[in-house]
């Protein structure tokens, strides 16, 4: 994690690998990368398959070897799929692979992000999203603080932005990571209008529980009337007080309870919101 930091030395050793020959290994393709790659549009994907039939693989194709030992597809999903489609070595169509050194499934991510940041073609809203989700995956690995300085302040003199627009970009992220890939196409294109405002709104009804599903956060960002969810059970007076004890009993409860199915991502930063005023109710010190 630590070679995706600003100013790290081996950042571009990851970044530059040498073209080689197609090994035999079969290449795996992972949907928590591929998510990062845009799909082509119809004359986008029309154009490359015409310039492969014509001109055959120009550029090769990067992986990397994860844990298990798999080859995996890092850049090139949509050259990769057109030669697959017509008919790869068999037709004469072959590649050449470039092979970068990435010791993890997260690192894997940031490479991904720096490499999509490093395209000159980039809205100021796709910028944002790939900025922020490098905050986000950063801070998974190593915390807000990194040891050289505080996270945002770093990828801020990254990127040349202030440390509050990483704060604001990590804020958006979150929430787009919760919409659907076209939702997300068409905010980076102009076609949906999200104002800040409108993204802090969201962070705080998912925090208190009024939103928690992609297509209830894609109205309230489209500015469509949305029922919000309230708390349909009866009103109980007065509110049920605990002794210190029985408190801390029900917390280690719910620490060890399992949940019957995965936590969805707007889940998670509704569970976030309730943890984070338990901690400001009681002034925690966490």
């Amino acid at each position: 994690m630590n070679d995706f930091l600003p100013g790290s030395k081996k950042k571009s050793k990851l970044i530059e690998s040498k073209k080689e020959e197609m090994s035999s290994d079969p290449i795996h393709i992972l949907p928590e990368l591929k998510e990062w790659i845009r799909p082509l549009t119809e004359s986008e994907r029309f154009n490359l398959k015409k310039s492969i039939e014509d001109e055959g693989v120009r550029d090769p194709i990067t992986v990397f070897h994860n844990e298990s030992g798999q080859k995996v597809l890092l850049d090139g999903h949509n050259r990769y799929a057109i030669v697959q489609e017509l008919g790869g070595e068999d037709n004469g169509y072959e590649l050449q692979e470039a092979v970068v050194e990435i010791d993890s499934l997260e690192d894997a991510k940031l490479w991904m992000i720096k490499n999509q940041v490093g395209k000159r073609n980039l809205s100021k809203r796709e910028m944002s999203f790939y900025r922020g989700n490098h905050y986000l995956t950063n801070k998974s690995g190593q915390g807000q603080s990194t040891g050289a300085g505080k996270l945002h302040e770093l990828l801020a003199d990254e990127y040349g932005v202030s440390p509050k627009s990483i704060q604001n970009d990590a804020m958006i992220a979150t929430i787009l990571n919760c919409c659907s890939a076209d939702f997300r196409y068409a905010y980076f294109d102009g076609e949906i209008k999200v104002t800040l405002e409108q993204f802090k709104a969201v962070k705080s009804k998912l925090s208190n529980g009024e939103l928690d599903d992609e297509a209830s956060i894609e109205a309230f960002l489209k500015g469509e009337a949305i029922a919000i969810k309230r708390d349909s059970r009866p009103a109980v007076n007065p509110q049920k007080k605990y002794s210190f004890n029985k408190f801390v009993k029900t917390l280690n409860t719910l620490v060890d309870a399992e949940l019957t199915d995965e936590i969805s991502e707007a889940e998670k930063l509704s569970m976030e919101g309730h943890i984070k005023s338990l901690v400001k109710k009681y002034n925690l010190d966490v």
